[in-house]
């Protein structure tokens, strides 16, 4: 009798199962953080075709969906794939390659990691980046006789930590063939001592350096692309908002989409490059690539003093800055943008800068709109632009690492303009949401460093105690929606991802402990355990 029963029972069983909902995958036993609007949290979600079907408890789920492949989370966290609103994709698959200095502590370790590079992996050109001479005792810009006394020959060229400065030797000078009088180079980009080159290039100079270095091969750029993709799945990053490439780049990168090679989600700014404008006459989405948005750039970089400011510096009183191409270039490209229907997310960083940019903006902008044009960085903003940012609805998008590694030395270069610099919570109240980036490789590609900054404002050793200007820090749930569902809104696509809701793409990331509800001092040792994109895992550790 008991075996008719459990027949019974057992083709009752496969009946009520064949009632089920096929799905691909379900995901079972988690702590879920939607991120929806109302920020709601559930333990289980199935997924089809690459889209959330359903979320909610784990009987809800497997009572309506069956599927061969079932993930137990075991209580760990799981969350919307995060979404880095500024980096550089392609720059930081390059620096794979090249010679780490980031950490220096002294122009001396530089060279000594330069030597040993170079005797374990002799290079007809080298390459390095990440220098910060703000980490020295003497932290005034190095020249380039020792490096010219190292490699008399072979060219050098070392980009800064904010890639707004080079040193070059002499080598790479005369491989780019300028000489001090040279017309080519704007006042103040090439630091100069008795009429001869100190080796130390700024901004478009800098930039000629960087163009100098021997173009790789197309299935080296192929690589760079996939090593890239690879670093970014290990920290959990479906999606990234790539702040510029040249119309080669775009083309490879799209490419290797369409082959199904390239599987993270790529918003891809376009180089104010005339080759850029020509090709893309109107914004241009394919698959996983987007490219709708122009990058421009009004000022340079804080740290090597790039940064233009209304009043000068308070180190160095003799200089406000550097302005990077014209105004009349700026305006020009910000009217071809809005006529082609283009969003525009310029890189300030100085007051006079942001108020330049705003003001431009407010030109083109009507008021009210929904165009989503971008302000990329806004460090260092006046009280009164403040209100520009909400009038005309311009995104102030922020890389909340940038105050904790700027912090310590940020306020001698600013003085009392210090307290108007880094104000998060201030320019997220303008429109009440704000995306967040990391703008790697200048700062590292791990998101879980953009929550904790943004959070606790502090750097990796806890510094300071108290935090920096706690006054403009983000909630837990305003620094998760900012890696997440805003950067999507940020680019138009809060509709298809950034949260887990029914209908969106299946892309998550799960971490080994719940940053949530952890104590401060373990959110930055947080490890992706699993990476899904479109519901396929991409990484597991």
């Amino acid at each position: 009798m008991k075996k008719i029963i459990s027949g019974l029972l057992f083709s009752s069983l496969i009946l009520a199962c064949n009632m089920k909902d096929k799905a691909d995958m379900i995901i079972i036993n988690g702590i879920v953080y939607t991120v929806d609007s109302t920020f709601s949290r559930c333990t289980s979600i199935a997924v089809r075709d690459g889209k959330i079907l359903a979320t909610g408890s784990d009987d809800k789920i497997l009572n309506t969906y069956r599927s061969e492949t079932i993930v137990d989370l075991e209580g760990a966290a799981l969350y919307p794939g995060f979404n880095d609103a500024h980096c550089h994709f392609y720059g930081m698959g390059e620096g794979l390659r090249t010679v780490d200095l980031r950490g220096a502590l002294s122009f001396e370790e530089i060279l000594e990691r330069l030597k040993k590079s170079q005797e374990g992996k002799p290079s007809e050109f080298i390459v390095g980046e990440g220098w910060d001479q703000n980490l020295w005792e003497d932290k005034s810009f190095p020249s380039n006789e020792k490096l010219n006394e190292l490699f008399p020959v072979v060219p050098v060229v070392l980009a800064r930590i904010d890639y707004h400065a080079v040193i070059a030797n002499e080598a790479a000078i005369k491989r780019l063939g300028i000489i001090p009088a040279d017309p080519s180079i704007a006042p103040g980009e090439a630091l100069m001592k008795n009429g001869k080159f100190l080796g130390v290039f700024l901004e478009k100079s800098a930039d000629r350096f960087k163009s100098s270095v021997p173009a790789v091969k197309p299935q080296e750029a192929a690589k760079i692309l996939l090593d890239a993709q690879k670093e970014c799945f290990k920290y959990g990053l479906t999606s990234v908002s790539d702040a510029e490439e040249p119309l080669s780049v775009i083309m490879l990168m799209d490419s290797l989409s369409a082959k199904g090679d390239l599987k993270i989600r790529l918003d891809v700014w376009l180089t104010a490059s005339e080759e850029n404008k020509m090709h893309y006459s109107s914004p241009y989405i394919n698959g996983r690539v987007r490219v709708s948005t122009l990058k421009l750039y009004v000022d340079g970089a804080l740290g090597s003093r790039g940064a233009l400011m209304v009043e000068p510096y308070s180190d160095i009183p003799g200089t406000r800055g550097i302005r990077v191409g014209t105004s009349q270039q700026f305006e020009d490209n910000c009217k071809w943008a809005f006529d082609k229907g283009f969003q525009v997310a310029t890189h300030c960083i100085g007051d006079a800068a942001n108020r330049e940019a705003l003001t431009v903006y407010s030109k083109l902008l009507p008021p009210g709109n929904d165009l989503r044009w971008r302000i990329e960085h806004a460090q260092v903003v006046r009280p009164a632009d403040l209100d520009i940012f909400r009038m005309y609805s311009i995104i102030p998008s922020i890389q909340p690492t940038h105050a904790t590694s700027d912090m310590l030395w940020a306020d001698e270069r600013l003085g009392e303009r210090i307290k108007d610099a880094y104000i998060y919570r201030q320019l997220k109240e303008q429109l009440g949401w704000l995306p967040s980036g990391t703008d790697f490789p200048i700062e590292s590609v791990n998101p879980v460093y953009t929550f904790f900054a943004a959070v606790y404002r502090k750097n990796l050793e806890f510094l300071p105690d108290k935090g920096f200007q706690m006054e403009n820090s983000l909630t837990k749930e305003d620094a998760l929606r900012s890696m997440t569902i805003w950067a999507a809104k940020a680019s138009f696509e809060e509709g298809i991802k950034g949260s887990i809701e029914p209908g969106k793409y299946a892309d998550f990331v799960v971490l080994d402990r719940d940053i949530m509800t952890i104590k401060e001092f373990d959110v930055p040792y947080a490890k992706v355990s699993m990476t899904f994109v479109g519901g396929e895992l991409v990484y597991s550790k």
